[in-house]
């Protein structure tokens, strides 16, 4: 600290400061008793003092360059985590400091070559700290600490900044502990948002206050919806993105591949992410699929649509995680929360697909009958959701949930069935124009629901063909196909033949009601193979 207020002062270079630095680190590395030395006379709080005062200088107020600036807060961090881990009481002397949050937020405001240097150490110290105890989380996801978060994430997603600004690896380390193996996700993202401490200050008995005043016709009850917004931030985004990447990553989420010994009985296994954050990202993707439907706000929308996307990739990496027989089923999980219901729910709010290629180019008889949007009775609520496709692929991220999500899941399989949700999947094998793929992963959920469940295979065999769609190979023929009214089965006749002005036979295409009369031998039943089974369909 000495070197410090003489750098302040003037009295030295940063330069000057940043060898004191290297020296006091030097000092202490692998001598316990010195760190112990050091630690009664008050030496983490004070580095932490440090750290936050070079953060805050200004390039050239002490002299020298950035590296030299970047040097100072690199020997500084260094030593509060080499001290740190050769004694924990280290850690907890450092975060006692009356200065640490304020040293955070300044770390996370630099930029450039400190920032490129200090922000990965940054982040290992504190995942130092979390991983020492995790009780700790505490402090680190309440509302003091929201700016380094806040100021951390805005780093970490500018595509200016040199590499290694933001974390990098470090930050996806410390958002694993934090986020993923532990609870901290639902307040931080909460403190992210931009109004999320206001509401966060409204105790519950204001809100039950408020709430029993709606009552009374002073009471302005489209405000008081409003002022109870959560407002999203695009660091809300970059955090959930950051998650989704670690979902996809097995070394980064090998605390779930447990042995069978080690689980004990009676005691969930361990989930990719703890219930309570399970539960709070269904209902965050609900809430900001209605709010990106519902604003005219573009940049409100714009930032649901971020949070939106980003909570759509995360459910699909969940969902394509292997599980281990003995293993926590996060899937499971996220179903017992109404992961169900949701994907089904946002499918539902679209216009059914309109198949691809020459199906959805089609016109005439060969064109292919327009579906009629399916909203079963269990899944209409007063929740508006995006009528229109967010964004090309968004069928196909939600299909591909609930085909993963049915993989040797009978519970899955049954709550679409009860759900009235197995119509809605089976429209959306035809396809889509701009939705690659659609169709493959829509086949893929069909045959994991019918492979998982009874319920799915009787559900598909109720069901009765309503249109059928012409084939131009078989119109050029003459031929056309129709339904049967009896048997409910698809059937081919043969189309009114007509001679042209030239004495050309031709075989127009024409309504099934201009059709000459044909004997019955002329219309063939199409028969299903007795072998094939509803899977194979």
């Amino acid at each position: 600290m000495e070197a410090l207020e003489r750098a302040r002062e003037g009295r030295i270079s940063i330069e000057e400061f940043s060898a004191r630095a290297r020296e006091g680190r030097n000092a202490l590395a692998g001598d316990a008793e010195g760190t112990r030395v050091a630690l009664e006379r008050g030496t983490p709080g004070r580095l932490v003092e440090a750290l936050g005062t070079v953060a805050r200088v200004k390039d050239g107020s002490w002299g020298g360059t950035s590296e030299d600036y970047a040097k100072g807060m690199i020997f500084t961090l260094q030593t509060l985590i080499n001290a740190g881990m050769d004694d924990s009481r280290w850690l907890n002397e450092a975060w006692e400091s009356k200065a640490m949050m304020e040293t955070l937020a300044s770390v996370a405001s630099t930029r450039g070559v400190r920032a490129a240097r200090a922000h990965g150490l940054t982040c290992l110290f504190v995942d130092m700290y979390v991983k020492d105890d995790v009780t700790r989380i505490a402090a680190l996801a309440s509302d003091a600490a929201s700016a380094f978060w806040r100021l951390i994430l805005i780093a970490s997603a500018d595509e200016n900044e040199p590499e290694g600004v933001g974390g990098g690896a470090k930050l996806l380390g410390l958002i694993c502990t934090v986020c993923c193996e532990n609870v901290g996700f639902p307040k931080i993202f909460f403190n992210l948002s931009p109004n999320g401490s206001k509401l966060a200050a409204m105790s519950e008995s204001k809100l039950r206050a408020r709430l029993a005043a709606l009552a009374e016709e002073t009471i302005d009850v489209e405000a008081l919806h409003v002022s109870t917004l959560l407002r999203y931030a695009p660091e809300q985004a970059t955090l959930l993105h950051c998650i989704a990447m670690l979902m996809g990553d097995k070394e980064a989420t090998s605390y779930v591949d447990i042995p069978r010994t080690q689980i004990v009985p009676g005691e969930q296994a361990p989930l990719l992410m703890p219930e309570v954050a399970l539960a709070f990202l269904v209902q965050t993707t609900s809430l900001v699929a209605a709010r990106f439907a519902a604003t005219e706000d573009e940049n409100e929308r714009n930032c649901a649509l971020s949070v939106l996307m980003e909570c759509i990739s995360i459910l699909r990496a969940v969902s394509e995680r292997e599980v281990q027989p003995h293993a926590g089923d996060t899937v499971d999980c996220l179903r017992r929360e109404g992961l169900v219901r949701l994907v089904l729910s946002l499918l539902a709010a679209l216009p059914p697909p309109e198949g691809i290629g020459q199906t959805s180019k089609a016109t005439g008889p060969a064109s292919a009958p327009k579906l009629e949007a399916i909203v079963p009775e269990q899944l209409q609520s007063g929740i508006a959701y995006p009528n229109k496709v967010p964004w090309a692929g968004y069928r196909v991220d939600l299909i591909a949930i609930l085909g993963n999500a049915c993989f040797n899941r009978q519970s899955v399989c049954e709550d679409i069935v009860a759900l009235g949700g197995v119509p809605i999947v089976l429209n959306h094998t035809r396809g889509h124009d701009d939705e690659p793929y659609l169709r493959e992963w829509t086949l893929w959920t069909v045959r994991n629901m019918t492979n998982g469940s009874d319920e799915v295979r009787k559900k598909i065999m109720e069901l009765q063909p309503q249109a059928v769609e012409q084939s131009d190979e078989l119109l050029a023929r003459g031929l056309g196909v129709e339904l049967n009214n009896e048997s409910g089965k698809p059937r081919v006749f043969r189309q009114k033949r007509e001679e042209s002005s030239d004495g050309c036979v031709t075989s127009p295409i024409t309504r099934r009601n201009d059709c000459e009369e044909v004997a019955e031998d002329d219309r063939v039943d199409m028969a299903i193979p007795s072998n094939w089974s509803v899977t194979e369909l």
